[in-house]
């Protein structure tokens, strides 16, 4: 994001009013930035494509599987409902997240990104967001890596 569009942080005149309504933005600014950044690869490289079966726990059977560039092959047309947004959209997910304010103190926040298709996270998020009896292996789970405001 451009620099020049950030708040302005006020002066040392201001008040405290002023100054909370530029942490927020400035706070949101952040975010935004993190968000816009987050995800971003370089062209050249390819992205690891990974693949997780998923279980329908009341059946206790497999029922599909999804990867890394958003691809379901399901012939379950409730997975295939349930998934729909978020392949087409991405997941919603909780990243923390911090940032330093004012007075130089590091203040810890969630931010909600958006984590689509072809980004590091977006499996674990996909299946974490799936309702019951929709899962993975636990197992498989606990490996997934997650979707960071931090990643290169």
């Amino acid at each position: 994001m451009d620099d020049s569009k950030r708040p302005e942080r006020p002066g040392p005149d201001a008040t405290s009013a002023e100054i909370a309504e530029w942490m927020e933005k400035d706070f949101g600014w952040a975010v935004a930035e993190g968000a816009a950044n987050a995800g971003d690869e370089d062209d050249s490289d390819e992205h690891e494509v990974l693949k997780v079966e998923i279980i329908n726990h009341e059946r206790g059977e497999v029922v599909g599987t999804v990867d890394t560039d958003g691809n379901l092959d399901t012939e379950s047309e409730a997975l295939r409902e349930v998934s729909k947004e978020y392949l087409a959209e991405g997941v919603p997910v909780l990243v923390p997240t911090t940032y330093e304010n004012e007075d130089g103190e590091t203040v810890h926040a969630d931010a909600e990104v958006i984590v689509e298709p072809e980004t590091t996270g977006f499996v674990r998020a996909f299946v974490d967001e799936l309702p019951s009896p929709f899962d993975c292996d636990p197992d498989v789970l606990i490996d997934l890596p997650a979707h960071s405001l931090e990643q290169d």
